[in-house]
């Protein structure tokens, strides 16, 4: 048998790079499926009612009209709207960030009696559904005057509330921090506070930034909360805003798309800027324990 039958037909080399090309097409044919729903939207926004009304005859626009953009942001009091939703989602945020990490912080590396029993109870709340809770908490905030304001969608952020999931991430992060550098700041004279602020949260800022993430997709596209608590049209946010528009304008999907477009806007933006954390943050989450 000569050295040329003995040879293989395809080298180890030729073979990744057959499994690269493979593996690529795969995730460009993925990607396509998940980016088409987006330029859907784009693409019915920028149409004229006429185009609409074609179907998917004509996928894109003949001419595209910007000014339905113009539109969607004149019909309704859009910036204020947008305002009344940064207010709620900056304050939810900071609440959310002080509660989750100084609690995952006391669950991870604060020895207490009860701790471990206590995390079983924070984590069953996860397994409670919102509406359980619904008419419990509606009276209680109605006997204390906050209906109609933002208090109710603020103030449990800096509790804990509906934080569990978070609390419960962040633990597992700071679990995974060796105990030498907290043993260490000990023997030097350093607090559990300055442990916590100048050692474990630079090492998490990853997770953070996953937990931040998280929390300002979830209150930006909330629809449920503030349509229960935000009795005055000056509060509203901008999912209660576009409920209004839809019922303005639900004939014009052209519009909606547009409105929904802008809406959902920022959500793409901070995760396009952000995604290198997240992706860090969920894969050190998951690995360390």
């Amino acid at each position: 048998m000569t050295e040329t039958t003995r040879r293989p037909w395809l080298n180890r080399r030729q073979k990744n790079r057959i499994k690269g090309v493979i593996l690529h097409l795969v995730l460009i044919t993925t990607s396509i499926g998940f980016v088409f729903p987006f330029l859907w939207m784009l693409f019915t926004a920028l149409k004229t009612p006429a185009e609409l009304l074609q179907g998917t005859a004509a996928f894109l626009p003949a001419e595209p009209q910007w000014d339905n953009f113009v539109t969607a942001v004149t019909a309704i009091p859009f910036l204020l709207y947008l305002k009344n939703s940064l207010i709620i989602v900056v304050f939810v945020m900071l609440g959310t960030l002080i509660s989750a990490t100084t609690a995952a912080y006391a669950f991870a590396k604060l020895n207490w009696k009860g701790r471990d029993k206590w995390f079983i109870v924070m984590l069953a709340t996860l397994m409670i559904p919102i509406q359980v809770i619904l008419i419990p908490t509606y009276i209680m905030y109605a006997q204390i005057g906050w209906l109609g304001t933002r208090l109710p969608l603020i103030v449990p952020a800096f509790f804990g509330g509906g934080a569990a999931f978070y609390i419960f991430m962040l633990r597992q992060f700071f679990k995974g921090i060796p105990k030498e550098l907290s043993e260490s700041a000990i023997i030097d004279g350093a607090t559990h506070l300055q442990i916590f602020i100048k050692i474990m949260l630079p090492l998490c800022k990853p997770a953070i930034i996953t937990v931040m993430l998280f929390t300002f997709m979830g209150v930006w596209n909330d629809y449920f909360g503030p349509l229960i608590f935000l009795s005055n049209p000056d509060h509203w946010t901008l999912a209660l805003g576009l409920r209004a528009f839809q019922l303005q304008f639900g004939g014009r999907f052209d519009l909606m798309m547009a409105a929904a477009l802008l809406i959902m806007l920022p959500t793409l933006i901070i995760f396009f800027f952000a995604q290198k954390q997240f992706i860090e943050g969920i894969t050190f989450t998951g690995i360390k324990g």
